[in-house]
């Protein structure tokens, strides 16, 4: 057997790791995230009469940057799951999402980048993308506290 050095600790045992189980949970949210995304995106675009992006793109560019947006929210939602407080969260994913929509169109050229700035697709993606993380650390903070006897 080998022997360990003195402070090593034994190699934590996967199911027994909260924070794994936090970001499983995220990952999953942010799947879940994205799906509704294309479905608000797509009412908005019935309702409206209007293209989700402008212009002449690529099919996989609304896809690419969902995507992106998504491992975005995924961080975020990993990193507030712990947090007293959700708000940073929020903010952060809410501009997050709205940046990284609005920067993945600059390649593209500046015109659709200001047609995605001022878009409701990209609103509503920001909007639900904080609607998430706040839903989602009240849900992990309410598990918490229900698993932990005396603790409010």
């Amino acid at each position: 057997m080998p022997e360990r050095l003195p402070g090593s600790e034994p190699p934590a045992s996967p199911g027994n790791d909260s924070r794994s189980s936090d970001r499983i949970v995220a990952l999953f949210v942010a799947v879940t995230w994205g799906a509704v995304v294309f479905a608000v995106d797509g009412l908005l675009a019935v309702v409206l009469n209007r293209d989700p992006i402008g212009g002449s793109v690529s099919p996989y560019f609304g896809l690419l940057a969902t995507f992106v947006s998504g491992v975005l929210l995924w961080f975020v939602l990993a990193g507030t799951a712990r947090s007293r407080s959700p708000w940073f969260g929020v903010l952060g994913a809410a501009a997050g999402v709205y940046l990284v929509l609005v920067a993945s169109a600059l390649p593209v050229g500046l015109v659709l980048a200001g047609q995605q700035a001022g878009s409701p697709f990209v609103a509503a993606a920001a909007v639900l993308a904080g609607a998430t993380v706040f839903v989602t650390w009240i849900v992990l903070s309410h598990r918490r506290s229900a698993t932990r006897p005396g603790v409010a």
